[in-house]
């Protein structure tokens, strides 16, 4: 038992790979897959509750283990309890307990051939992990219905709870919304969402990185709506227009947040168009290890199609780009900047911050590399790079 728990409190890289891919995996789960802060905390809650079993093991081996409920799994819980989404943090539950079951079963089977000592091991094994989700569950069902009581005894309506109804369809008083918010809903605005998936998120520099995009637009009074533990929803007037180079002047300004950024909307359709407008983006940001920190939808919308169907986008950017697809990143950047300025190279060094000859170099290299004539297919080729680089990391590629 000792010699299991030392391998499993080293975290085997399959094991945390296996385990990830548990999170959500029936399909009333799908829509949390969409939210990368709750991803990401039960991904961290999924590590820490397995470290603590196998610390626990490892100083008493088989003796029952105290649960354990990081901070991570009691924002999620709450989180879902506000959602009226609770049921499906037991879903996660006994899916993470499936699957640890199966990974603790094949390294048990290393360990011994002794038939009597593999079944006292694993009846031990199984019992220890039953018992500890078991007992996980009903500190989470607790606090879980401590939540829903605050909810349902809170005669205050907050902030958030506004803005809900008001984004559900329901009938909300736009005067009254403004007079208790701060902010007019007859007006042009840009939704916005911004987060942190890294583990303690301190609100304050989300809360700082939403006010400097909205000053962006000159907007003086945004509404900020603390939505979750990492997450905070904004909207801002949309009278100026966003400039993106200012965009990733903020993202570099703020390195471990990220924000999606809906189109402009007038009134409270185009509050509530903008706002799911931002939810599309984050989605997509989420999902593609490439994408920008900072993005709004007009960039994601050609590659939220192109992702639709990931084996047609597949063949679609092996046609067009050829062996260009896996050479370095360098080389791909290089010819997507000079599609983006109308294929004139001066423009393109001095965005791109380089010697002219050094451009020439790298565009003639990388259309030796492509199947098709770049004259003739310059949109399809500059589609596909698109895809290629919001899909893939960015790192230091050199020539």
């Amino acid at each position: 038992m000792r010699k299991g728990a030392e391998l499993a409190q080293t975290l085997p890289p399959e094991w945390i790979e296996r385990l990830n891919q548990s999170l959500f995996s029936s399909p009333e789960d799908a829509k949390l897959l969409e939210d990368p802060v709750i991803l990401a905390a039960c991904r961290r809650a999924n590590r820490a509750e397995l470290l603590h079993w196998a610390s626990a093991n490892l100083q008493r081996p088989g003796e029952p283990v105290e649960p354990y409920v990081s901070a991570d799994m009691v924002d999620t819980a709450k989180e879902l309890a506000r959602r009226g989404l609770s049921e499906l943090l037991m879903n996660v539950a006994r899916s993470a307990q499936n699957t640890a079951w199966e990974l603790w079963m094949k390294m048990a089977f290393s360990l011994t051939q002794d038939s009597v000592v593999l079944e006292e091991f694993l009846e031990v094994s199984s019992r220890s992990i039953s018992e500890f989700i078991d007992n996980n569950m009903r500190v989470v069902t607790q606090i879980i219905l401590e939540e829903k009581n605050a909810l349902t005894h809170d005669d205050h309506i907050d902030k958030r709870t506004l803005v809900s109804r008001l984004l559900d369809g329901r009938d909300v008083d736009t005067e009254q919304f403004a007079r208790r918010l701060g902010y007019s809903l007859f007006q042009k605005h840009h939704a916005c969402l911004v987060w942190s998936e890294i583990p303690d998120a301190e609100i304050q520099p989300l809360e700082d990185m939403a006010r400097t995009l909205a000053h962006l637009t000159g907007t003086v009074a945004p509404l900020i709506v603390f939505a979750a533990p990492a997450t905070l929803w904004l909207w801002m007037s949309a009278a100026k227009p966003l400039d993106l180079n200012a965009l990733q002047g903020v993202a570099h300004q703020f390195p471990k947040n990220r924000a999606a950024i809906g189109s402009p909307g007038m009134g409270v359709n185009g509050f509530r168009r903008s706002h799911l407008e931002a939810l599309t983006t984050q989605r997509l940001l989420g999902r593609l290890a490439g994408a920008p920190a900072v993005a709004t939808i007009d960039q994601v919308r050609m590659v939220s199609l192109m992702t639709q169907d990931l084996r047609a986008a597949r063949e679609f950017v092996l046609s067009m780009l050829g062996r260009l697809a896996t050479e370095p990143m360098v080389l791909q950047h290089s010819l997507h900047a000079f599609l983006a300025n109308g294929c004139n190279i001066t423009q393109t060094a001095e965005e791109l911050g380089m010697h002219r000859n050094t451009l020439l170099r790298r565009l003639e290299r990388a259309q030796d590399l492509l199947p098709v004539q770049l004259a003739d297919h310059r949109i399809q080729i500059a589609a596909a790079l698109e895809l290629v680089i919001w899909s893939t990391p960015l790192n230091d590629d050199t020539e």
